[in-house]
């Protein structure tokens, strides 16, 4: 008698081997994300009349003080609001892109009394706005405040998509045309159109760019496809600069995010990536709110975020959200999954990945970039590998300082970011708007032999910089001193902190510059001579420090207090001495306790 065969098992053995692997917090994440998705819909369906009385109702129980200026600070609707708080007025500019989308440029314009003639540009990073950049409640703790009050002309630029800017001139917000675009669209119009308004504007050659996350991604993109670029750009500061990331800390939420775009699509659709996060964020708690966004940062990226206070983080992560389009994510997953600086990778019926008979473009970062880089990133940043980076960045011109214990976010929002991170912002900005009043026409990395560059590392060696540029060697009879300005020194001029000039004005640091700096340096040492610099006194090192800047700008450029600049230790990332600014323009150091 034949038996009926059992039909075959629903799930077999290596499903249920998947299942046990995966652990509670993935479960989560999944959960998560259907909840998303269903609230998404929901709240569509919600009179905006009946969400801003919740908010009300919300904010009422709550026992919120509207009164105190955090609360203020948090609660402001747009920059205008944040930087009234701190007496700023900032401007509107619109641009208008190559393919017509129309961007919101905030200018704080300088004061006439203080104006440097320097221009500084600033772009924040993904899911952000120009909004990032004001939300500290401390003045010397927002870069553009710092950078407004040693009389640069600040520009702050806003992504296509984002709340400031939402408008094209032929496709609404709601149309899936509206937002099909990547980070291609960021490097090719957003980015190169909004410095040349800049330019047009206010009628300078170069500005100063500073990036912040995916902001330096978008610049590294521009710089090396639009070749001419390099020429408007002096220099690039990339704090917690994002290329290629490794991973994700969550196991699923990588998987997930190098899986194929079809399952991005799926959950998120093909428009607004986490449309209702405005909603959650207007209609919670504040400090319930913030702990739903460390606990996210904790599962995707491992950030604990212990250096931003917990009022900070109230104020911060309320600004952290702006809307940018699905397919921008997607394209930072294809770049995690293939571990390339890419464009963007079209969906292809015909050929998959292995398959496919050619190759999806890189971004020509490391042959393309003509312009000085400086690299601020946390050592507890997942999202920053500094070796790849380096490897896909141009080999001569690109500096590195970390910032112990510090992660993402913190490079921004952090308590000492005043100390740890615009400090060296500003110094390398004035360091090498310096070099660059030499010759405006053309970039100072195609002035710099190769064979000048150190092979241990990338960093310049600041003394051929000088023999390479100047107009003539013969001019310059101490540049073959064994104390003239190397790699290392150039360093300790970014990264000391014994003068913060985050706290006042340039003209306050600069030195009367004359003849009397001769009489200052010591006789030059004997031919043969292989004493190490760094037993050197330091009088000397800070003598001849002096007079190769002197010699090297003649009389373009004012001589700064160099020796407050100079660091006594050779290895010392960043300095424990803080200085302060007294009402009569002078410089009073204080001296820290710690050595």
């Amino acid at each position: 008698m034949r038996t009926k065969a059992s039909p075959p098992p629903i799930f077999d053995n290596d499903y249920y081997k998947m299942l046990n692997r995966i652990s509670f917090t993935d479960f989560f994440i999944v959960f998560l994300v259907y909840i998303e998705s269903i609230c998404s819909f929901v709240l569509k369906l919600i009179p905006g009349k009946i969400l801003k009385l919740f908010t009300s109702i919300i904010n009422f129980t709550a026992n919120i003080d509207d009164t105190t200026f955090e609360d203020k600070l948090r609660s402001a609707p747009t920059i205008h609001e944040m930087c009234d708080l701190f007496n700023i007025v900032v401007e509107d500019h619109l641009v208008r892109t190559e393919d017509n989308y129309i961007l919101t440029l905030h200018r704080i314009p300088p004061q006439p009394t203080k104006n440097n003639g320097k221009v500084v540009y600033l772009h924040h990073g993904l899911l952000m706005c120009s909004d990032v950049w004001c939300c500290q409640v401390e003045r010397n703790k927002n870069l553009p405040f710092i950078l407004h009050d040693l009389g640069f002309d600040v520009w702050m630029g806003n992504n296509r998509g984002n709340k400031y800017s939402t408008t094209h001139l032929y496709h609404p917000p709601k149309s899936a045309k509206f937002w099909d675009f990547s980070i291609d669209e960021f490097a090719f119009f957003d980015i190169p159109n909004s410095i040349e308004f800049i330019l047009d504007f206010t009628q300078i050659n170069k500005l100063a760019c500073i990036g912040f996350s995916q902001g330096s991604a978008q610049m590294f993109a521009a710089l090396s496809v639009n070749e001419y670029l390099n020429s408007k750009i002096s220099h690039l500061i990339a704090i917690a600069p994002a290329m290629t990331p490794k991973r994700l800390h969550n196991v699923i939420a990588d998987s997930f995010a190098k899986s194929t775009p079809r399952l991005m699509y799926l959950f998120f659709g093909r428009n607004i990536v986490l449309p209702s996060a405005v909603v959650w964020q207007r209609t919670t708690h504040p400090h319930l709110f913030s702990i739903m966004i460390d606990v996210c940062n904790r599962i995707l990226f491992n950030w604990k975020s212990l250096n931003i206070t917990p009022k900070q983080k109230e104020i911060c992560f309320a600004k952290l959200y702006s809307t940018t389009s699905v397919k921008s994510i997607v394209h930072w997953f294809q770049i995690l999954r293939s571990q390339k600086f890419q464009m963007f990778e079209e969906s292809d019926d015909v050929f998959n990945s292995l398959s496919r008979p050619y190759q999806i473009a890189n971004f020509p970062t490391r042959t393309n970039i003509k312009v000085p880089i400086l690299l601020l990133y946390g050592t507890a940043d997942l999202l920053v590998d500094i070796k790849v980076m380096k490897k896909n960045l141009p080999p001569n011109a690109v500096f590195d300082i970390k910032v112990e214990n510090h992660e993402h976010l913190d490079l921004i929002w952090a308590n000492d970011v005043d100390t740890l991170v615009f400090n060296k912002v500003i110094k390398f900005i004035d360091f090498f708007d310096n070099l660059t009043t030499l010759d405006n026409n053309s970039t100072i990395i195609d002035q710099i032999p190769k064979k000048m560059i150190s092979p241990a590392s990338t960093r310049l060696r600041s003394s051929s910089i000088m023999n390479s540029i100047s107009p003539s060697t013969n001019e310059l009879p101490y540049m073959k001193r064994r104390h003239s300005l190397n790699s290392a020194k150039l360093n300790k001029v970014i990264s000391e902190d014994k003068m913060s000039p985050t706290r006042y004005p340039l003209e306050v640091i600069s030195h009367n510059s004359g003849s009397d700096l001769d009489s200052d340096i010591d006789s030059e040492p004997e031919s043969g001579e292989d004493e190490d610099e760094s037993n050197q006194p330091h009088d000397t090192i800070e003598a001849n420090f002096k007079m190769d800047l002197n010699s090297y700008n003649e009389n373009k450029i004012r001589q700064r207090e160099i020796h407050k600049l100079l660091s006594h230790d050779s290895d010392a990332i960043i300095s424990t001495e803080e200085t302060s600014f007294t009402n009569n323009d002078t410089l009073t150091p204080i001296q820290s306790n710690q050595s």
